[in-house]
């Protein structure tokens, strides 16, 4: 049974925009809060919904959501040498973003199961585990 579960920012801003998906996070949340499993989230996430957040909704809203955030049963794992050089590593042997590089970097360090909507990710091999998130429907 998996225990540790690392979400993408993908994931993040499905539970926080109620896409689809948004309700596995909510469970996958609250299985934490129960301490049933660890949820983890990458520094670079963080990073990724303050801009985010801030270009589509504007700065207070992004320093809003980022305290919400850090309220959230979620263990945040910030960098060292090891994880940068790991994620230096996976960004120049495939075709993801250096913050995707980052999550999955650390979703390896952790053996941690990787939750996310980002389909660049299914081009990764193993050991890498995965579960994907159903995509936006519509027109956002």
């Amino acid at each position: 049974m998996v225990n540790r579960f690392l979400f993408d920012t993908s994931a993040f801003i499905a539970f926080l925009q109620a896409e689809p998906g948004a309700p596995r996070i909510r469970d996958l949340l609250e299985q934490s809060a129960r301490r049933e499993s660890d949820v983890i989230g990458c520094f670079v996430s963080l990073t990724e919904v303050q801009y985010i957040t801030h270009y589509d909704f504007g700065e207070e809203a992004a320093r809003a959501t980022i305290a919400d955030m850090k309220r959230l049963p979620v263990i945040w794992l910030h960098t060292d040498d090891a994880l940068c050089s790991t994620a230096a590593d996976i960004k120049a042997s495939h075709r993801v973003s250096l913050a995707d590089a980052f999550v999955v970097a650390s979703a390896l360090r952790l053996d941690a199961l990787l939750v996310h909507k980002d389909p660049e990710f299914a081009a990764l091999p193993g050991p890498l585990k995965q579960e994907m998130l159903p995509a936006k429907t519509g027109r956002t």
